[in-house]
């Protein structure tokens, strides 16, 4: 690879680190001078409208090139554009994996049960994907498409399986297209639950070595959407083939110990989770459509934000387009780790912003607002927000448990203070008429006042990310010469 690897990829926002988000009018290689007016509006429509009806027109109306000379070549297929360059396509079109949905789309009238489709794609070795479009989120300027298995692939490649064996033959089904027609993709299975046998319970796929070379689309690694899960690769083997995990919801309070142990048990050489493709603080629903992708420098992690309305799943619209280097050398473990805990502090941040925005409302008249302010308010809310910086400077796991225990030290220090400024306040509320804690103003707004600022000590107090990566980083710092910086107890 050319660029980079040992820098940190840029985690939310705006393009990735290297390498800037496509831009949706990126022009289109390959189209001749004559006839260009007429191809570029007949392209436009095409991504619109995403069918074989606009592909057909295309081919009677495109005109012929001067005697002797050859037809201008016709706009690209979306699958064509999908392969050519996957930033740039879904930079403009939205794509949805709901496996599900594309194939109901496509063949909506196939007797198939396909959840249990979906369910069984991890038990077949080979793959095949189409584009459906999504009429669900298309619109002006931005076509859609759904990922689709093509059931038509499976049924032929694995006819004798009970589920699709009736299929065989059914006038409702696609017939087979030449190979060059699908996206002979890689696909990992997403499963649900608990994490705790990674084995049986976190789905899984062996990436050959050779991926790239296997037809269309075999430079493709598909899984299902991701809002919270993570891709994780364990390293090249010597022939080149590598495992891909998507490890589901790995920051809920179920999944958070296993992840840790599976990290820890099996030191993926890479990690690619919600702290990297999703956008702070925007507050509709998203989907990532995260895949692999063996691009002209290697493998690289390719991701779509897409932000979706809460009063109508139809209404999408594309947030970001990312990309970076996968990783399937050692090397990048501590990189990922501290990603990954920066993104549980700044979550824990977010989370007692809330609870402050709350306890503002019940601070009281303006004196005792900016009392609140100077001494709790503010300096919980700094120290908290401090943490989040200190680990994106860490680089061995031995840093990362150090600075682990200084949050722990300072959140306990910062602590002390508050609540030594509130017992104060406490024990001169009868004296002082307008006292923070004087019952002047009614006891329920008192007892609300006391709640909220219970509230948000209490959520400052939990150290819990802190104590889980000094549990991680401890175990993982096999560096000789490096010892652990704590003991990893819980405080």
């Amino acid at each position: 690879m050319h660029r980079d690897d040992t820098r940190p990829a840029a985690r939310r926002g705006g393009g990735p680190a290297g390498r800037p988000v496509t831009s949706p009018t990126a022009e289109r290689a390959g189209a001749p001078a004559a006839g260009a007016g007429l191809a570029h509006t007949l392209t436009a429509l095409q991504r619109t409208a995403g069918n074989a009806a606009v592909s057909r027109m295309l081919e009677r109306r495109a005109p012929a090139g001067a005697p002797g000379g050859s037809r201008p070549a016709a706009p690209r297929s979306p699958k064509d554009d999908l392969l050519h360059d996957p930033r740039t396509f879904l930079s403009h079109s939205a794509l949805a994996l709901d496996f599900a949905l594309g194939m109901r789309n496509r063949m909506p009238d196939l007797p198939l049960n396909r959840e249990a489709f979906v369910r069984r794609m991890g038990d077949w070795n080979r793959h095949w994907f189409v584009l459906v479009p999504d009429a669900r989120r298309t619109r002006e300027g931005m076509p859609a498409y759904l990922l689709a298995p093509a059931v038509e692939k499976y049924v032929e490649a694995f006819g004798d399986d009970p589920l699709l064996a009736p299929l065989a033959g059914d006038p409702r089904l696609a017939p087979v297209r030449a190979d060059q027609e699908y996206l002979a993709s890689s696909y990992v299975p997403y499963l649900t639950g608990s994490t705790a046998n990674p084995e049986e319970s976190v789905g899984h796929a062996r990436v050959p070595g050779d991926a790239g070379r296997r037809g269309s689309g075999s430079e493709f690694v598909f899984t299902a959407t991701m809002n919270g899960c993570a891709f994780a690769v364990e390293g090249a083997a010597d022939d080149g083939g590598f495992t891909a995990w998507h490890y589901q919801s790995p920051s809920s309070a179920t999944n958070r110990g296993p992840a840790r142990e599976f990290r820890r048990d099996r030191s993926p050489t890479d990690w690619f989770g919600v702290e990297e493709y999703e956008t702070p603080g925007d507050k509709s629903l998203f989907e990532a459509a995260n895949m692999l992708w063996r691009g002209p420098e290697g493998w690289e992690v390719v991701s779509q934000e897409v932000r979706v309305d809460l009063s109508d799943m139809n209404k999408a619209r594309i947030a970001a387009v990312r990309s970076r280097p996968l990783h399937l050398a050692p090397g990048h473990e501590a990189a990922y780790t501290a990603r990954i805990y920066t993104g549980f502090a700044t979550s824990q941040l977010d989370r007692y912003r809330r609870l402050l925005e709350q306890a503002r409302k019940s601070a009281g008249p303006a004196a005792q607002r900016e009392a609140l302010e100077k001494n709790v308010f503010k300096p919980l809310e700094m120290a908290m927000a401090s943490d989040a910086l200190m680990l994106g400077g860490a680089a061995t796991f031995p840093e990362l448990a150090g600075i682990a225990q200084g949050v722990k030290a300072r959140r306990v220090e910062t602590v002390g203070r508050v609540l030594a400024w509130v017992g104060r306040e406490l024990e001169g509320r009868t004296a002082r008429r307008g006292g923070l804690f004087n019952p002047g103003g009614g006891e329920a707004a008192l007892q609300q006042r006391r709640e909220r600022i219970k509230a948000l000590v209490d959520d400052f107090s939990d150290t819990f990310w802190a104590d889980d990566l000094i549990e991680e980083a401890n175990a993982r710092a096999t560096a000789p010469g490096e010892r652990p910086a704590g003991t990893g107890e819980r405080g």
